[in-house]
């Protein structure tokens, strides 16, 4: 009985851990790269003026609003592992231009 008591606080332990040191790691992931999305905000920034400035038919402003509205659809539903990724999308500042194409 001791022993399953012992187990039990071990693997509780490791656990907790476990937890405690991929909090960090996020932590230290969101540090590092926020600077890195930031300076990509600020390059894409003119381009995406001189779109919005280019665009005569609205299409952006539509396409912007569905893929924010479609984003806060699936991430409702999406588990919290896949919500990583949106990071992503900061490298591609021409991907509602494709159908100019």
């Amino acid at each position: 009985m001791q022993m399953v008591l012992v187990e039990n606080l071990a693997l509780t332990f490791v656990g907790d851990a476990h937890a405690l040191a991929a909090g960090f790691g996020k932590i230290l992931v969101h540090i590092v790269t926020a600077p890195i999305a930031r300076m990509v905000r600020t390059v894409t920034a003119p381009i995406d003026r001189i779109a919005a400035a280019c665009d005569v038919a609205g299409v952006l402003s539509d396409r912007h609003a569905t893929a924010s509205l479609s984003k806060l659809h699936t991430r409702r539903h999406a588990p919290a592992s896949s919500q990583n990724t949106s990071h992503r999308w900061c490298l591609f500042p021409f991907r509602s231009l494709n159908h100019l194409t």
